[in-house]
């Protein structure tokens, strides 16, 4: 990954190789226990649950961030969680553009849902194929997520010299 050099994004790298680190944890996981996933074992679908829980918090604290240190605003109350996505979906004007296109909107706000049932139900109402889905969903969000944050970076450290 291209180091950042605006110092808006300069605490996210380390934050993003948490997020790569556990995806890929997830991945191999996911690799080896789809079949106990799919089966509905209670271990497989906790710990591949869990680590779609990790990745989109970390994504979720990028967000935040960005929200905090670019746009100079970061929201908060009980709609805290889909406000910081439908603000990166929109456009800032003079500050920046919008940093998450529909689809990828979307595709977080359904994690969103998921890490809440994960966070909040305690695994009780977590069906095999929605873990699946997820795990796939996340799988095809965060590389999309981290092109867009990386041209959005770009952008605006071209702007700026």
């Amino acid at each position: 990954m291209t180091p950042f050099t605006l110092a808006e994004f300069s605490r996210l790298s380390p934050r993003l190789e948490r997020c790569e680190r556990e995806l890929g944890q997830l991945a191999d996981f996911f690799d080896r226990h789809r079949q106990d996933v799919d089966d509905g074992d209670w271990g497989a679908v906790s710990a591949a649950s869990l680590g779609v829980h990790n990745v989109y918090n970390g994504i979720e604290d990028i967000l935040m961030s960005l929200a905090r240190d670019l746009d100079g605003s970061a929201p908060s109350g009980p709609t805290i969680h889909q406000d910081v996505l439908d603000q990166m979906a929109s456009e800032i004007s003079g500050r920046r553009p919008a940093l998450l296109p529909p689809d990828l909107h979307i595709d977080l706000t359904e994690l969103k849902g998921f890490r809440h049932l994960v966070r909040h139900k305690y695994g009780f109402d977590l069906r095999p194929e929605k873990v699946v889905d997820n795990v796939q969903r996340l799988q095809r969000a965060y590389p999309a997520f981290v092109q867009r944050l990386t041209a959005l970076h770009n952008l605006l450290a071209a702007q700026s010299s």
